[in-house]
């Protein structure tokens, strides 16, 4: 049975059941005396109709984005796994792992901060003009991204006019 069908039944076997609603309604009805004069006559209030469809398609958009934020947040976490595991491997100067990690990061989304790191890694190997690729890249995603802790990224961003 699916998700929807559930909390339909659930809410309809916990309000009694339709059925019982329309004659819980009409009982209702039946039993407010009428009176002979219209104009004295005041409405008496209704019970609120229940929209089934509308129950459905909130319902259907609560699973919806209760699917969503769970999504995101798998790949968030595994972004962020990927990412610490390459800046440990880079600071331990293992640059082919650290690279290995960070492209498993950058296969789930690209962020200025791994696409930072992927600048400093390719430092670490020598390839300069990687690391300006990669760096360019993530100035232009985050001006304002943090820089690295190391003096020789710094002047070297620096001496290629990637920052002030």
């Amino acid at each position: 049975m699916s998700l929807i069908a559930i909390f339909a039944v659930s809410y309809i076997v916990g309000c009694g059941g339709s059925k019982d609603i329309a004659a819980n309604e009409q009982q209702q009805a039946s039993a407010v005396p009428k009176s002979t004069s219209d104009s004295s006559q005041s409405e008496q209030p209704t019970v609120p109709e229940i929209d089934e469809e509308q129950f459905k398609q909130d319902s259907l958009k609560k699973v919806y984005k209760d699917r969503i934020y769970r999504e995101n947040q798998v790949k968030a976490n595994r972004i962020t796994t990927f990412y610490i595991q390459a800046q440990q491997k880079s600071f331990n100067g293992e640059y082919e792992e650290a690279l290995f990690l960070i492209n498993q990061a950058l296969r789930i989304k690209e962020t200025p901060d791994a696409l930072a790191l992927k600048g400093s890694i390719y430092f670490g190997l020598g390839s300069t003009e990687n690391f300006v690729i990669f760096w360019r890249r993530a100035l232009e995603l985050d001006p304002d991204i943090p820089l690295p802790p190391s003096p020789v990224i710094v002047q070297e961003l620096r001496r290629q006019g990637l920052i002030e």
